[in-house]
């Protein structure tokens, strides 16, 4: 088989996998009550920007500030080079064939990324284009210069992963990560005052990041570091839809000892009973597996920042009506989860208890995550307005 074969089998075997695995874990809620409103809602908000105007929100935004939220979307990317761990065997000693293998992929991940590049190009269209009256020669600008800072910002990626300890390499990506920001903020000052500067320094920071990462195409050294993101850029997918699905979510593994709360374990209701026993160990296990209790807020917060931007009124409705329904389901999932992971509390289910605790502990739960909406919302309708006020 030729290098290109080789690449194409993998490409398609990788899409056919995240396919099927977000087959199997997407359930019917997902789609019903995620996957389709979000889809059919974002296009008629992204219609009614072009039709009916920009929202009022964007009013007191500057436009420097596409730049930043550009900037933070250039670190999603990684260069792929769909090696395995078989290659080490058998394509690593056929050195030619392993080279354009991974070429292909290298080219690929250039065409791939400049594709995401441009969907979120096209996203900001209506904002640069209608309320900021920019022009085409502008938007391209503001696009080249995004997709090469993505490719180098790529490059500096890879070699954040060769280091070894997960300090180091912390710190590694913080300190990049601030002094690009630095560079993209003299950029932004730039943009609409000297137009060609930024233009050519795009053009040059994108030929640079392509020679600087071409030679490690070569280099056998770092394939550990390349089956490396290839497993990173494999489960990513599948973490996200796990995250999404209450089902199926993934458990955060706990490696310490002793934990942050409840440390020595003391009771939290001072009268014993069987549907306190219940609420009792339900309340520790959220508050302590973080993915639980951090999953509840983002839904919290995701909802509130949603009703508040989004204008029209029955899309609130909807959003609220959504809300109410994920919420109360990922709730009941979550308590079944919890109490029945164990075969002692399973044993108790059909025990009167058993169901009075489910219901007072999820009525609680999703009383106050209403509540934290409502908080939210109010504290950003304040800043919304005091903003909108001064500006």
């Amino acid at each position: 088989m030729s290098s290109f074969h080789i690449f194409r089998h993998r490409l398609l075997r990788n899409w056919r996998y995240q396919i099927n695995t977000f087959r199997q874990i997407a359930d019917w809620t997902i789609w019903l009550y995620l996957i389709i409103p979000a889809n059919v809602i974002s296009i008629f908000i992204y219609r009614s920007w072009w039709l009916e105007g920009t929202p009022e929100w964007i009013q007191w935004m500057p436009l420097e500030l596409f730049f930043i939220v550009g900037y933070l979307f250039t670190w999603t990317g990684t260069y792929r080079s769909y090696m395995e761990e078989a290659d080490k065997v058998f394509l690593v000693k056929k050195k030619e064939l392993f080279y354009r293998l991974k070429k292909w992929g290298f080219q690929y991940s250039l065409l791939f990324q400049a594709m995401s590049t441009f969907v979120i190009i096209v996203v900001f269209l209506p904002f640069l284009m209608e309320h900021y009256e920019l022009t085409w020669i502008h938007v391209g600008t503001y696009f080249l210069f995004l997709l090469s800072l993505k490719y180098l910002i790529m490059y500096v990626k890879f070699h954040i992963k060769k280091i070894e300890r997960k300090t180091v390499r912390s710190l590694a990506f913080i300190g990049a990560f601030m002094v690009v920001s630095w560079f993209v903020q003299l950029v932004a000052s730039f943009w609409l005052n000297a137009l060609l500067f930024v233009f050519f320094l795009a053009i040059i920071i994108g030929l640079m990041s392509i020679f600087l990462y071409f030679p490690l195409l070569k280099k056998n050294s770092v394939m550990d570091v390349e089956l490396l993101i290839e497993s990173e850029e494999k489960q990513k997918l599948v973490n996200l839809v796990y995250q999404m699905s209450y089902d199926l979510e993934k458990t955060k593994v706990i490696t310490r000892k002793r934990p942050w709360l409840f440390r020595k374990s003391r009771r939290i209701f001072r009268r014993r009973t069987a549907t306190n026993g219940f609420i009792e160990l339900f309340a520790k296990v959220f508050i302590r597996n973080s993915s639980h209790i951090l999953t509840y807020f983002q839904i919290c917060s995701v909802t509130a920042a949603a009703v508040l931007i989004i204008p029209p009124l029955w899309i609130k409705c909807v959003i609220i009506g959504g809300f109410l329904i994920m919420m109360w389901s990922w709730l009941v999932g979550v308590w079944e989860r919890i109490v029945l992971s164990h075969p002692f509390t399973k044993k108790y289910q059909e025990h009167d208890a058993y169901f009075s605790a489910k219901k007072r502990t999820i009525t609680v739960l999703f009383v106050l995550s209403i509540l934290i909406v409502g908080i939210l919302f109010s504290i950003g309708s304040f800043f919304y307005h005091h903003f909108l006020n001064v500006s």
